[in-house]
């Protein structure tokens, strides 16, 4: 819990299913929950002094974590993607910057699992095993056009293959072992390299000063000539571009678990706060926080966001997980339209429940080291990703003139507006 709080009575019963026995850890899951607990105690310090998430990612990795979804006999936990995405939400709320350092792992972890026979696959599943941890470097730096990509693999004078490029917003990749470099190949083709986030040349740029979610390492990424093997150059596969639908539904989808997280933390961060507070204002309806109708009613329509915001993903994930586990690329479309309309409401929601908390308890919740603010700046940054009125255009589109929605989401230029 936050810096000076406590959780109040009943409030871990409110959220039920993300103590790690529930979300289908059979090994050392006492270990898992200390391990979150750990996460969830530095939260507010790492917020306010910055700091590293290094140390508690590699435990949740020890642990077994950030094998989850993998297969029991391959060496992980067998949870399945509904699972999976419960495990993000519990890990959002412990510290919702741990949960989006690992969303390009666990993104990486669903494409190995669902597309075993892909080039890479077996290699990166005996990595994930051993607790190595996946970032990605997609997004190009500068004025390039949606789509396309200036990072390059080519050959050297020496006849290896070198990567060169600069990328921005590498979300986790600072943490990772591995990182997967959206790339184009000496004939335009898109490829993505995988190279060791340690190999020379790979240099991580701590420059991501956003207003939330400050520990992610969100910032650039160089690549300098790096080398890199053969046989960790593929094409980028059917699962992320034809079927790109269940793919962008997934990416979209861990964004909305982190924002559940974030609800939920916040719900307990504020009644936790009001246990057995006495200080309250001279011309309000009670003479005790806990017992006044106004505190009530604002810290009840928090918990409703918050358990609206878990049961709307919850149920978003079964829909994604029996279609994809059906090979049922309409019904994933029909998935992806489900979670891109969570994405118009959901956001809104828990950042006005996270500013709500402002007013029930006046100036004694502005102060930093309670880091009450942080729970609006990292709802703020999350939806910052995918703006809401973008997201509602194209349902309205789709609803009025039958345009089906994007299969993926891009930033860039582009020479004329995209319908």
């Amino acid at each position: 819990m936050s810096a000076g709080s406590k959780t109040a009575a009943g409030a871990e019963t409110l959220f039920p299913g993300l103590d790690a026995r529930s979300l289908g850890f059979v090994r050392d899951p006492a270990g898992i929950d200390g391990a979150l607990k750990q996460l969830a105690s530095r939260a507010v310090e790492r917020d306010l002094r910055g700091g590293s998430l290094e140390e508690e990612l590699r435990e949740l990795a020890r642990l077994g974590v950030t094998a989850a979804r993998l297969p029991l006999d391959a060496g992980g936990g067998g949870l399945g993607y509904a699972q999976t995405v419960d495990l993000i939400v519990a890990l959002a709320r412990a510290d919702s910057s741990a949960a989006q350092s690992l969303r390009s792992h666990f993104l990486h972890v669903e494409h190995v699992v669902q597309v075993p026979e892909a080039p890479g696959s077996a290699i990166d599943a005996r990595e994930i095993a051993q607790g190595r941890i996946f970032g990605s470097a997609t997004t190009e730096v500068g004025n390039v056009q949606v789509g396309a990509v200036d990072t390059r693999v080519a050959r050297g004078a020496d006849g290896r293959l070198r990567l060169n490029g600069r990328k921005f917003y590498t979300t986790g990749a600072g943490y990772a072992d591995w990182v997967n470099v959206f790339a184009a190949d000496d004939a335009g083709t898109h490829v993505i390299a995988t190279v060791p986030r340690r190999a020379e040349g790979v240099v991580v740029v701590d420059d991501w000063d956003g207003i939330g979610q400050r520990l992610t390492m969100s910032g650039s990424m160089h690549f300098e000539n790096v080398l890199v093997e053969p046989g960790r150059v593929r094409p980028r596969s059917t699962a992320e571009g034809a079927r790109s639908a269940r793919h962008d539904a997934m990416a979209q989808l861990t964004h909305l678990a982190t924002l559940a997280g974030i609800a939920i933390r916040a719900f307990e961060d504020a009644a936790g706060w009001l246990q057995g507070r006495q200080r309250h204002f001279s011309h309000a309806a009670a003479s005790t926080p806990a017992e006044d109708p106004v505190v009530q009613e604002i810290v009840g329509r928090v918990s409703a966001v918050a358990g609206t915001a878990l049961h709307a993903v919850r149920s978003a994930a079964r829909q994604l997980e029996a279609h994809v586990n059906a090979a049922n690329e309409e019904g994933c479309r029909d998935a992806h339209r489900t979670v891109t309309q969570l994405q118009v409401v959901l956001p809104s929601l828990v950042m006005d429940a996270a500013q709500s908390l402002f007013d029930i308890g006046g100036g004694s919740l502005t102060v930093a080291s309670r880091g009450f603010d942080r729970h609006w700046r990292n709802a703020r940054t999350l939806a910052s990703h995918n703006p809401s009125p973008q997201k509602a255009r194209v349902l309205g589109h789709e609803a009025l003139n039958g345009v089906p929605l994007p299969d993926i989401w891009y930033a860039g230029t582009a020479p004329t507006v995209r319908a």
